[in-house]
């Protein structure tokens, strides 16, 4: 008789190792994603702060409407 090598996973182990990797990944670059964002926003905080502390009063950039026709 063919008996398995003791070191082989069940085919449903290894489908479930690969799903919970899968799983992983997905968290991993949301994670990376949020980062990112954090420190951008964390960035334009510290320039705006710096620029008001300098003493400026036009930090903000405002975009004002088109003129209307």
């Amino acid at each position: 008789m063919n008996a398995p090598p003791p070191d082989a996973e069940p085919p449903e182990d290894e489908a479930h190792r690969n799903f919970v990797n899968l799983l992983a990944a997905i968290f991993v670059i949301v994670l990376a994603i949020a980062a990112i964002w954090l420190v951008k926003t964390l960035d334009e905080r510290r320039r705006i702060e710096n620029c008001v502390e300098s003493g400026r009063r036009d930090c903000l950039e405002l975009v004002e409407p088109a003129a209307r026709r």
